[in-house]
């Protein structure tokens, strides 16, 4: 047997750590839906590398350990193992038993394993084809993937006959050929560039390594002919310089003149704006003064001759009444005027304020007595016998006041505009000679500006000498040589006639010497090595480019081989599944026939079609085939490619759950017949099913939602039958 046992922990419903051995050709697992019996087609096909987690019914490797229960904590991990036997070196390996194992974590990370050593799912792979066990090559078949061979388009009907017919080991030594292949020719084409993009640096290289003693003379007579052309310009240089300085300290005699007589003057020229200044100050203190004073004489002008103006007035009316009125007013304006010095003694404005509301209001009302002429009204405001009869008329005596008061006036404004008059012919004095003393400063300013408008040519001329200077530095720095290290060994250097003749002759022979260093280009033992480098580099290049090539036509002639080897086993294998189609076709439909036909379809791809023939019926079409009809249809292909490829052990789970009790029958015939080259384990509920198997595992799922299994080995139960009976 090759499938001896596989060991299940902590995968989906099986908590615990469970066993199943399968020592006959054909063992059933039965039980109750939902209590666990797919999980073990799950486990097996997870363990053979199954990548999509929809074809293990979860949605993350999270999924597939058991979760936990109340009564059962969840796992960390989950693990499967199949174990084979290998004593007739079935696999390509040396081990007489096969174990094949992947683990699953939390974390979701997967390990897989060989025989307990880690190893890549690719190994898994790759072992998995040689030996007929691939995913898609129907070692797995349940109710869905039976009818996959029927929905499947021809290309993929194809891929999955080849790998049931072995077939893939050899379609993944292809695909790993076309790849080296196409790796390759990347890799010869890379080649092919580096090639021609060395030669030409290496043709390049040689020649300038060739020039590299002609070079080294050029070098030579350049550094003989700079050394002369640098000690000319040098010369010329420090010759400029000399002499620039020397006219420069002239100049600086000349300006130092220039700026003392300039300074004296505008010393000058400031004192005398000075003294302007100031009397200028003056002037405008007597206008203010006058102005003042003559203000103060309008203001006396105008009251007199209001004075007057009541005088003529009294002298018109009554002489008692205006000398009695003029006696009223003269009391009211001293009372007014106690009553103002009062109210400024007084803190509470609004005090101050009621108080000058009175006083404002009788005002008021005196001014519209006079304007009325209703003088009895005002004599009324006070007591007449206070007024004395023989007082006399006020306003003679304030008129003699301010005429003299105005006397004093007019002397001092007569004293003010003298003074005015006294500096404004100073000021006119100064005039005439402003003028004089304005040309001797500016012509003093300008000479000491045109001293120093002369200074800034021989600044002018020190930064020419200067760039001139750096040229040559910069010059003599791109010939290697050092400007401070000519000018301190001068002292020792004989002097060379500066000849424009013979400095542009040395100028010529460099700019040539140049030009032919310049065509030959740098040379040195690391352009040696270079060029000895690329030389080897170049050969290495040229021995991997032939057997690169060598390896191209090696890929091609093997990718055409297994090619080769891939079309002709199929279409041996093509014709036994035939043959056995059509014989299990009409064994299950009792009549009939069935073919498989290669075609070309798409891109020259050949694939595979499917006629049939159902008896009594005029079909032909597997579309228009019965839900009934299209089971049988592939498990009679199912049988066929079993029976012509004999895979070393099948999982089929409830493929027979949509056939009848005649029909279930036949399937549990077949399967006794197959069973003597193919190893089965089935999941099933059909009665004719488990009578064919000779190992029945039950599967249960208790409170704990834990899967359990119980085992009954049949040939075990009727031999204690028989001895019972």
């Amino acid at each position: 047997m090759r499938l001896k046992k596989i060991e299940i922990s902590g995968f989906k419903s099986f908590a615990h750590k469970t066993a199943l051995e399968f020592p006959v050709t054909i063992s059933a697992i039965v039980g109750p839906n939902g209590s666990g019996k797919s999980n073990v087609v799950d486990a097996i096909r997870w363990v053979l590398g199954e990548q999509s987690f929809k074809n293990l019914r979860s949605k993350s490797g999270v999924d597939l350990i058991w979760a936990g229960s109340q009564m059962k904590p969840a796992q960390g991990k989950a693990s499967v193992s199949l174990h084979f036997d290998n004593r007739d070196g079935f696999f390509p390996i040396d081990f007489e038993e096969v174990v094949i194992g992947r683990k699953v974590y939390r974390d979701s990370t997967n390990e897989y394993f060989l025989n307990d050593s880690q190893v890549r799912l690719k190994d898994i792979a790759e072992l998995l084809a040689r030996s007929k066990l691939g995913l898609r090559g129907h070692s797995i078949v349940n109710q869905g993937s039976a009818d996959e061979i029927l929905k499947s388009n021809p290309e993929e009907r194809r891929g999955i006959l080849e790998e049931a017919l072995g077939l893939r080991e050899f379609q993944l030594k292809k695909f790993e050929a076309e790849s080296k292949l196409e790796e390759t020719n990347q890799n010869l084409g890379q080649t092919t560039g580096l090639i021609n993009e060395i030669s030409p640096h290496l043709r390049s290289l040689k020649r300038q390594v060739e020039k590299f003693k002609k070079r080294e003379f050029l070098i030579s007579d350049l550094n003989n002919l700079e050394n002369d052309y640098f000690k000319i310009k040098i010369k010329g240089i420090l010759k400029e310089r000399e002499n620039n300085g020397r006219g420069r300290e002239e100049l600086n005699i000349k300006i130092s003149s220039a700026r003392e007589n300039f300074e004296a003057k505008e010393k000058i020229f400031e004192s005398q704006m000075t003294n302007v200044s100031e009397t200028g100050g003056k002037m405008k203190k007597f206008e203010a003064d006058l102005e003042r004073l003559s203000g103060e004489r309008h203001n006396i002008t105008r009251e007199l001759g209001r004075i007057e103006g009541l005088i003529e007035s009294a002298k018109r009316n009554n002489a008692k009444s205006a000398k009695t009125l003029e006696a009223v007013l003269a009391i009211k304006i001293k009372y007014w005027g106690k009553q103002l010095g009062a109210m400024l003694e007084l803190d509470d404005f609004s005090t101050v304020r009621e108080a000058i509301g009175g006083l404002s209001d009788e005002i008021q009302t005196i001014g519209n007595y006079l304007a009325k002429n209703e003088t009895e009204k005002i004599l009324a405001l006070v007591d007449l016998e206070e007024i004395s009869d023989g007082s006399q008329n006020l306003y003679g005596k304030e008129k003699e006041e301010l005429g003299i008061k105005l006397a004093r006036f007019e002397a001092e404004m007569a004293a003010v505009r003298d003074s005015i008059a006294r500096i404004r012919g100073e000021e006119n004095k100064w005039r005439d000679g402003y003028l004089n003393l304005q040309k001797d400063l500016e012509l003093a300013r300008r000479e000491y500006i045109t001293a120093q408008e002369v200074i800034a040519k021989f600044d002018l001329e020190e930064e020419k000498i200067k760039i001139k200077e750096d040229n040559i530095k910069s010059e003599m720095w791109g010939s290697g040589k050092n400007y401070e290290e000519f000018t301190a060994d001068f002292a020792a250097i004989e002097p060379i006639m500066l000849e424009t003749e013979l400095l542009t002759g040395l100028e010529n022979k460099i700019i040539k010497l140049r030009r032919e260093i310049s065509d030959i280009g740098s040379i040195d033992e690391e352009t040696r090595r270079a060029y000895e480098e690329t030389d080897k580099r170049h050969k290495f290049l040229t021995t991997e480019f032939a057997d690169l090539n060598g390896a191209v036509d090696s890929l091609k002639n093997l990718i055409g081989d297994l090619t080769k080897k891939i079309d002709a086993d199929f279409k041996d294998g093509l014709i036994r599944i035939n043959e056995e189609f059509n014989h299990y076709f009409r064994l299950m439909f009792g009549g009939g026939s069935a073919k498989l036909t290669a075609e070309n379809y798409e891109n020259n791809e050949v694939g595979v079609s499917i006629n049939v023939n159902v008896p009594q019926k005029r079909i032909k079409v597997l579309n228009l085939l019965s839900g009934g009809e299209r089971s049988l249809v592939s498990i009679a292909l199912l049988f066929a490619i079993v029976a012509a490829s004999r895979p070393p052990f099948l999982i089929l789970d409830e493929i027979d759950a949509a056939l009848d009790e005649s029909n279930a029958v036949r399937f549990a015939k077949v399967l006794k017949d197959l069973a003597q080259k193919t190893q089965f384990v089935l999941i099933t509920h059909n009665r004719a099913t488990m009578e064919a198997a000779e190992v029945l595992y039950g599967v249960t799922m208790g409170d704990d939602g834990v899967s359990k299994l119980f085992s009954l080995k049949l040939t075990d139960a009727n031999e204690t039958i028989k001895n019972t009976v």
